[in-house]
This record gives C-alpha cells, sequence and structure tokens, in this order.
C-alpha cells in the first residue's frame, strides 16, 4: 500500500505543475531512453498471449503469495535466461523482490531489486523499438516504474514517490492506448488514481486535482475478479483501499478468498487480522496476529517492524477485552525488542502509544514503575 509522508507548502506549490507536465515527461523520458532495435518481433513471446509462458508466470504468483519468495525468484531469473531479450523474466523477478520487501519491511534488497528492474526496462525499451503500437513494452515500464513508487513512499520520499507514480501511470496509460482489453494494467491505473486522491484529498477542489477514488477502487476490483496476471495484486490492493474507506467487511471478504487461495502466506492475514480489528472483533484479531507473529518467527525476527505491529494490536484487542496483564505483557514485549533506529523512527507512533498504554495501566492497578508487574498485575 502506497503511504506518502504529509504534504508540505513545496508540495502544493508543485503537484499541480508536475500533474500538468506527467505527458511532457513520459515523452522526454521516451526521447532519453529509446534503445536500438535488438532482435525481431519473436524474441519477445507475449505474457497475455501466450499460454505456456503464462502457466510458468501465475505459478511463480503462486509461489510469491505463498510467502515462497526464493523458489519464486529463481523461477523467473530461469525464465530470463531462457528467452534473453524478453522483460518479463526480470521484471517478475523484481516484482518478487519488491513483495519480499514489503513482507519483511525491510529495504535491505534495493540494490537487488534494481538490478532486475535496469534490466526489464532495458529489454523493454528495446522490444519497443521493434515493436512501437505494441502494449506490453509500455506495460513492463509502467509495473517498473510503480515499483520504483512503492519503494521511494515507503523508505525514499514523497517528491520522488510522485515522480514515479506519475511515470508509472504515463505507461499504463499508453498501453491501455494500445491494447483497451489490457485489464491488468488498470492495477496501476486504479493504484494510481485511488492513492493519489487519498493523499490529496484535502486539495480536491481544484481543477487540476480531481477526486477519482471511487474510479481507482472500482478499476482495482476490474483487476481483481478479471486480471490474467495481477487477479491477487488487485485483490490485495482492493482489500486495503477497502480498510481505509473503512468498508471492513467487504475488506476481510477480500482477505478471506485470498487466505482460500495462497494458505500459506501472511499477506492475507494482515488483511484479515486489521480488518477484523476495526469491527472489534478482538479475538478474532488477535488470534490472526498470533498466527502472523508465528510465522514471522518461523522465519527470523528481521528488523522487528512486523513483530512490533502483532504486539501492538494484540495489545489493542487484550486491553478492549480487559485482559490488563496480557496488554502490559505485550507493550512490555514490543518496547523490548532490539530494533535498529530505523524501525524504532518508522514505528514511533506506535511505540510511544504503547508506552502511554503502558504506564495508564500501572497506574489503574498502583503499580510504581519499578513493580515486577508479571507477578502483581490481577484482572
Amino acid at each position: 500500500m502506497m503511504t506518502f509522508g504529509r504534504p508540505s507548502r513545496h508540495f502544493l506549490a508543485l503537484l499541480g505543475l508536475l500533474l500538468a507536465m506527467c505527458g511532457v515527461m513520459a515523452s522526454m523520458a521516451w526521447a532519453a531512453n529509446t534503445a536500438p532495435p535488438t532482435g525481431k518481433a519473436g524474441d519477445y513471446p507475449s505474457m497475455f498471449h501466450d499460454d505456456s509462458l503464462r502457466i510458468i508466470i501465475l505459478e511463480g504468483v503462486r509461489l510469491t503469495f505463498n510467502d515462497r519468495f526464493a523458489a519464486a525468484e529463481s523461477l523467473y531469473a530461469h525464465l530470463a535466461l531462457t528467452f534473453p531479450q524478453s522483460p518479463t523474466g526480470p521484471l517478475f523477478a523484481a516484482a518478487t523482490i519488491h513483495a519480499q520487501m514489503l513482507d519483511s519491511e525491510s529495504p535491505q534488497r534495493h540494490a537487488d531489486l534494481e538490478r532486475w528492474l535496469d534490466e526489464a526496462k532495458s529489454r523493454a525499451l528495446r522490444w519497443h523499438a521493434i515493436e512501437a503500437q505494441n502494449a506490453e513494452p509500455e506495460f513492463v515500464l509502467g509495473a517498473a516504474a510503480g515499483y520504483e513508487a512503492v519503494f521511494e513512499s515507503r523508505w525514499g520520499g514523497w517528491l520522488a514517490a510522485l515522480k514515479q507514480g506519475l511515470r508509472s501511470k504515463g505507461h499504463f496509460d499508453a498501453a491501455i492506448r494500445r491494447d483497451p482489453d489490457l485489464t491488468d494494467a488498470y492495477l496501476g491505473i486504479g493504484n494510481y488514481n485511488y492513492w493519489k486522491s487519498v493523499k490529496t484529498d484535502f486539495i480536491n477542489w481544484l481543477p487540476l486535482i480531481p477526486d477519482d477514488k471511487t474510479k481507482g477502487l472500482e478499476q482495482l476490483r476490474h483487476v481483481a475478479t478479471a486480471g490474467l496476471l495481477a487477479a491477487a495484486a488487485g485483490r490485495v490492493s482492493l482489500g486495503w483501499a477497502l480498510i481505509n474507506e473503512r468498508r471492513y467487511e467487504e475488506a476481510l471478504a477480500q482477505g478471506d478468498t485470498l487466505a482460500l487461495l495462497f494458505p500459506d502466506g501472511k499477506g492475507p492475514l494482515w488483511i484479515r487480522a486489521l480488518a477484523s480489528f476495526a469491527l472489534s472483533r478482538w479475538e478474532q484479531s488477535r488470534a490472526l496476529y498470533n498466527e502472523i507473529e508465528r510465522r514471522i518467527l518461523a522465519e527470523g525476527p528481521g528488523n522487528y517492524y512486523n513483530l512490533i505491529d502483532c504486539a501492538f494490536f494484540r495489545a489493542q484487542c487484550n486491553f478492549h477485552s480487559g485482559r490488563w496483564s496480557e496488554t502490559l505483557s505485550e507493550c512490555h514485549k514490543a518496547l523490548a525488542y532490539p530494533t535498529l533506529p530505523g524501525t524504532r523512527e518508522r514505528q514511533k507512533n506506535k511505540l510511544a502509544r504503547l508506552r502511554r498504554l503502558q504506564s495508564e495501566l500501572k497506574e489503574k492497578v498502583n503499580m510504581q514503575p519499578g513493580d515486577k508487574w508479571q507477578e502483581t498485575v490481577r484482572y
């Protein structure tokens, strides 16, 4: 899910100009990056129309959404070698690394992501030089820019994320112009339309900045039901957008469907856990966060970002259920994790809320800061 920082006054000044220049930027990008023709059209099998290739891609998607990232990446790396001109293998290898980074909430594999994205873009530009009216090179370039936009929104800056988001949408729009039936392209367009409108909600009355949230939601729903390769990603994106819209029952239904399709993946559990929490289903939410934590610990704690999330929401569930001892236990656990500065900074709001909750509960049960709450707190 894309998350930008709070816009500054510089953002307000630049946003309209950047949006107005979207088409110009896309044209300039082509002029600067167009590669000389290499190979022939037959060297670039279609990921949407070649059945045997699509089967391989979807197997990699299944592996990725079941958190088997190494196996999926290996499959796509082999695909990149089998079809040395095609951008398909590099693009989906990058998609797998991108999914792994989001799963671990860590930018550690950014260099690998960039390596595969650079290869995918290079191959797509050569393909475009041979078949300028083919939609797929534009699709590849749009997807590559989209992954870069999400990376920047999480670990970079809002301006870089905005630029990549504009570039991504420009390429996807171009793909749709070449092939109006390319449903998968609406994953990028729908995400852009929805989250751009969410983040600019306070200035959506300006003529250059329309409110496209409803349009974005419908585009994501279309991909979730009709996408050839991006249906699962569309359903995930739709689930998070519905949570943001406070349509929690609908979001929960998307998470339930994803859990049936990908039973070993943590992604569906995050959607189900947060939607259940928002619906005040404390026991259901707590059980889901327990299961997420169990799966994380089976792989290793990583940078503790996700473990803090699990403890934070379980603490809230316990608090609302009147379980004071368990609430304090979760607070203590999250605050004691040996986190790195980057994780502490990104989770500073949740950690601050846990400290306040811990302090309030200790006061409620007449404890002093040095008391051993595990032994003395009672329900």
